[in-house]
This record gives C-alpha cells, structure tokens and sequence, in this order.
C-alpha cells in the first residue's frame, strides 16, 4: 500500500529537526555556507517578506533541483555539496 502524504510528512518529521526562525537565522550566522531555501511559490512571497539570502526553490521542483543523477542543466549547483547545512522555510 502507498503511504499517504501524512504518513510521509510524519516519518519526515520523525528523521528531520525542525528550527525556530531565531535558530535558523543564528544557524546561518554561525555557518556561512549555509543555504536557505523558500519552497513556497516566489509570487506568493513578498519581497519585503524574504531574507535577502534566500534561495526561491519552489517545493515541487527541489527534489528535481537537488538530484543528482539527472542532466546538470536541471539541477541547482548549490545543493550539489551534500554535507552543506540546508534549512528550508
């Protein structure tokens, strides 16, 4: 049987630390590599609203962005380093 998307959203959950906004923004402080993505749509997201270091990824296109595997020409070269610190919104 296919999991239903709460049951994905929980197990995700279960293996992923969740962030406050302030330990977000003291995590990217402290770690200048670090990369902060918003999955929202871009035009859903006021400009005033974005921290002028965020990457617009929207959530359905990261799995794509981040994989490896597919044509470099689709993939976002920021997310190629595996042990960068990434935190999304």
């Amino acid at each position: 049987m296919a999991k239903s998307w709460t049951d994905m959203v929980n197990e995700a959950k279960s293996e992923v630390a969740g962030v406050l906004p302030a330990e977000a923004h003291q995590r990217l402080q402290d770690d200048q590599g670090a990369l902060l993505i918003e999955v929202r749509d871009a035009e859903s997201v006021p400009l005033q609203d974005r921290s002028p270091d965020v990457v617009m990824i929207s959530l359905g296109s990261l799995p794509m962005r981040a994989d490896l595997e597919i044509a470099e020409r689709l993939r976002d070269p920021r997310l190629a380093d595996r042990s960068r610190q990434v935190i999304t919104t």
